[in-house]
């Protein structure tokens, strides 16, 4: 393939998704294209060609050009602030209701899963969304079966006693239907303007995403969160490494940047 048709292919990548890949993940996606290009019948066409009058093509391309990488309890100290402080603080304020917590960019389900998993623990109620792009890792949240390598040895670590039951010999973990029924999975664009978000959420986790977005489609989606889909009062975590990239001209005026020991995050005011 050319150097022209594949940077076509990632702009088409780029208007779908609002992400910019980086140097390293374009090698991957390249690897992906020429191992599609086997597997096809291309009619004789080139494959941005082919890709553009194909609707399922396009699916399974940003499938696999979205990065979905994570484990549970990921952060571990942000799940320690929402065990101490925030869950019991939502559950004096909201009474009998459920917690709404959406899960912006889920991947195959560890975080959404690791949240519920806590909440449970506390004996607060939730209603939990598990939203991505990604219709492939959409349907390995649901199925709720995951690997060894859903588990790290450090991070987190703190809160694996809450997946002993759930575990198996080879250190999987397979959780019953039961739970997979409470966690409510869409798929949603996030870089779409027209897109509908979940409302009325208390708690949104949005981690490891912005870094792909430029500033501006950042400033959009903050916007669109936090005037469309925070409840007053909600909670908003992105991931340590991606706090430099959100700085003050991008926060919407009615969210507040907290800190709390190590911990920051947002708060809708």
């Amino acid at each position: 393939m050319d150097e022209k048709e594949f940077s076509e292919i990632i702009s088409i990548v780029t208007s779908q998704t609002g992400i910019t890949p980086r140097e390293s993940h374009k090698a991957g996606i390249m690897n992906f294209i020429e191992k599609r290009k086997k597997e096809v019948n291309l009619n004789g066409l080139p494959y941005s060609a082919y890709l553009k009058l194909n609707k399922d093509e396009m699916c399974i391309l940003l499938n696999a050009a979205t990065v979905n990488e994570t484990y549970f309890f990921r952060e571990e100290s942000q799940f320690t602030l929402l065990k101490d402080k925030i869950f019991p603080e939502l559950r004096a304020k909201l009474g009998l209701k459920p917690i709404r917590i959406w899960s912006a960019a889920s991947s195959s389900g560890e975080e959404i899963y690791s949240l519920f998993l806590l909440a449970q623990s506390l004996g607060v109620r939730t209603e939990c969304i598990a939203s991505d792009i990604n219709t492939a890792v959409l349907e390995k949240c649901g199925k709720g079966e995951f690997t060894p390598n859903s588990i790290k040895l450090v991070d987190g670590a703190k809160f694996h006693y809450l997946l002993s039951k759930y575990k198996k010999a080879d250190r999987s973990v397979v959780f019953p239907e039961e739970i997979c029924r409470q966690i409510n999975r869409r798929q949603i664009n996030l870089s779409l303007v027209a897109e509908s978000f979940p409302p009325s959420v208390n708690i949104i986790f949005i981690r490891n995403v912005f870094i792909y977005f430029t500033t501006e489609m950042r400033k959009q989606i903050l916007y669109k969160l936090v005037n469309e889909s925070l409840a007053d009062g909600g909670y908003i975590f992105v991931s340590i490494s991606e706090l430099p990239s959100i700085d003050a001209s991008i926060i919407p005026k009615n969210l507040k940047k907290c800190c709390d020991g190590k911990v920051f995050y947002f708060q809708k005011i």
